[in-house]
């Protein structure tokens, strides 16, 4: 029979395309293939999940099928083009590399690469999978031909655990939390959602703090640069987690009210449907993948007026109408992604390839 294996360039612990790629792995077991996941760096807590992509070469074999995860430049482009494999793309989108100039050299480069490498794979794939409407455009855009959409697979059974108790403990106090999940990265720009809260925490609700939900490993002078914002606009409200633990992630969503995203680039959106699933309304900046993924669902504003956006916040979290109907509205979009719907999607798309 033959095997289905995944490449990336790093398989991470509560990242998104990580997550995604595990999910396509345990179905493809499922359904009886030989599936493994082989990348170029391995978290620490993931060294069980996967192998280093080197070992890839032993199962290699033009009978076999290799799912590329495509999202930034690596050793591991070179690698795929000269296997055999039948190659199936999934395509995450590359955030443009200037964001990063400045904070952090390495990152820019790998991300101007791999921008500058996309368009050269047009060729090889068999098929492309790509997680939003936006990504498929974009690749239709460089010559890609046979392009279909798989958004990511989540498994939103695991927000049933328990959430930390010392979490739901402390930020249950009466305050209102604003709440944002993400890499602490510049194009999420979280100065954008410094800049909000300021305005909403001092004209508006003096007991409210802004919690932002994300490690900043290797964006430590990106952190720096928001620090300084910080204390600049002489802020004590905002709330760094650094990364966290499953428990503590749903305790931080369950302790919240509304969800804020100024992001600037986004392929996807992962956090998006997790503030969905925990009913919480969604204001986010137009852009990239963001209205692809809402749908007709959340808030999107077309400018950062932040005066005006402190109060869009208040004026949510104030009208019980309106903020249900925008929840009821999240709810609907959020069954779109059901992994109970996608899952046949994948399967379809893997019997184009075997067939």
């Amino acid at each position: 029979m033959i095997q289905i294996h995944q490449l990336l360039p790093n398989l991470d612990y509560g990242d998104a395309i990580s997550n995604h790629a595990l999910e396509i792995r345990n179905f493809l077991r499922q359904w009886g293939y030989q599936s493994n996941i082989y990348v170029q760096y391995i978290h620490p807590r993931m060294s069980k999940e996967c192998f280093y992509y080197q070992e890839h070469k032993e199962v290699s074999s033009p009978q076999n099928i290799t799912i590329y995860h495509y999202s930034i430049g690596t050793d591991i482009q070179d690698y795929v083009k000269k296997i055999p494999d039948k190659k199936v793309m999934i395509y995450h989108n590359i955030t443009p590399h200037w964001f990063f100039e400045g904070f952090n050299h390495q990152l820019t480069h790998l991300l101007e690469a791999g921008r500058a490498e996309l368009k050269n794979f047009s060729a090889m794939p068999l098929l492309c999978l790509a997680d939003s409407e936006y990504n498929l455009q974009e690749l239709k855009a460089l010559g890609y031909k046979r392009v279909e959409i798989l958004p990511i697979i989540q498994d939103f059974s695991k927000f049933s655990r328990q959430p930390a108790p010392e979490i739901m403990s402390k930020y249950n106090d009466g305050n209102i939390n604003i709440i944002y999940v993400g890499r602490i990265v510049p194009n999420k720009k979280y100065e954008d959602l410094i800049k909000t809260f300021y305005f909403y925490h001092k004209y508006i609700n003096p007991r409210s703090r802004l919690i932002l939900v994300g490690s900043y490993q290797g964006m430590e002078q990106y952190f720096i640069a928001l620090q300084d914002l910080i204390k600049k606009l002489n802020l004590d409200q905002v709330i760094f987690t650094g990364q966290v633990a499953l428990e503590e992630l749903i305790a931080y969503y369950r302790s919240s009210h509304i969800f804020l995203s100024m992001s600037e680039h986004e392929g996807f959106g992962v956090p998006f449907l997790e503030a969905m699933f925990f009913q919480l309304p969604i204001v986010a900046f137009k852009s990239s993948a963001v209205p692809y993924t809402l749908g007709r669902s959340g808030v999107l504003v077309k400018e950062k007026r932040y005066e005006e956006l402190a109060e869009l916040v208040d004026t949510i979290l104030k009208d019980q109408g309106l903020r249900e109907r925008i929840i009821e509205n999240q709810s609907a979009r959020l069954k779109d992604f059901d992994k109970e719907k996608l899952l046949p999607q994948l399967k379809v798309y893997i019997e184009m390839i075997t067939d």
